[in-house]
């Protein structure tokens, strides 16, 4: 990267942090109405979503008129008050904003599982109370034994909230960002990390209740090669990101079996990528 390459990261990643202590302003106001007028809540979580699609509105203009990033808006008709769950392949944390920017200027905002912790960092913890982030509680006293059944319990209870805040519930699936050097030499996904289907299957059968459509999102960068990094991203050297969604209700997936699903997904979608990053190659001058 250039000087003026890593000047322009620098300014987006400022111009993104005022963003967001600007749109806090707001949420200042509203937090403590939610607290004290309970009767309010659900008008008060409609206006702090308003200020969440502000955000990100100008999120996206900042990064596509003066960083020049650019990916795909693909059609994807989704109701800003149903739940549903998103799942993503995972390389960079500019997948937030794509995935943000794809999901949330029309649909339901994003949310993802956090630790109840977080709640006491400053600006961060606010946003994650203003908007009803389902918080998990920790372990007590670190204690492994019949950490499945208490990890359900756990996501159950962390998404309870969600019948009255609806959301786009975000899931990581392969619990970790892609790089060449996590992935099984012999494994049969070259693009992908293999699936963790427990954390996925627990947020639906915690939403259950609920007809919960899920949004597979297939994030691909083409430039740069092997792992684009979020300063890339900032500068605008990604070149354009493309998106794939696919939306498939839950009780089809119910049908099938949670495991069974997201293994074909994903190796549906590593062949996408495969594809994309070959046609990629093909089209660079020798």
């Amino acid at each position: 990267m250039t000087a003026g390459q890593h000047a322009k990261a620098t300014v987006a990643l400022v111009a993104i942090a005022l963003n967001l202590l600007v749109w806090c302003v707001p949420l200042l106001l509203l937090f403590p109405l939610k607290l004290l007028v309970p009767p309010m809540r659900p008008w008060l979580a409609r206006r702090a979503a308003d200020v969440y699609r502000a955000a990100v509105t100008v999120d996206d203009w900042w990064l596509g008129t003066v960083s020049g990033a650019s990916w795909q808006q693909p059609a994807l008709e989704l109701n800003a008050d149903e739940t549903c769950v998103v799942i993503s392949n995972h390389v960079s944390w500019a997948d937030i904003f794509v995935l943000q920017s794809v999901v949330s200027r029309r649909g339901p905002i994003l949310k993802f599982l956090c630790k109840r912790e977080l709640a006491w960092i400053p600006v961060l913890g606010l946003i994650f109370l203003a908007f009803d982030f389902p918080m998990l509680r920790r372990r007590a006293g670190g204690q492994r034994t019949q950490r499945n059944g208490g990890d359900i319990e756990r996501i159950r209870e962390a998404c309870a909230g969600l019948a009255d805040a609806p959301a786009a519930m975000l899931a990581f699936v392969e619990g970790t960002r892609f790089r060449e050097t996590k992935r099984d030499p012999g494994a049969a996904l070259e693009r992908l990390l293999p699936p963790r289907v427990g954390g996925f299957a627990a947020i639906l059968a915690a939403l259950e209740p609920l007809p919960v459509t899920v949004v597979d999102v297939a994030i691909v960068y083409r430039e740069p090669r092997p792992a684009p990094l979020f300063w890339h991203f900032l500068a605008g050297l990604c070149g354009p990101i493309g998106v794939v969604v696919q939306a498939t209700p839950a009780a089809v997936i119910a049908s099938e079996g949670a495991k069974p699903w997201l293994t074909r997904r994903w190796a549906e979608k590593d062949a996408l990528l495969r594809s994309a990053l070959a046609g990629s190659a093909a089209e660079k001058p020798a």
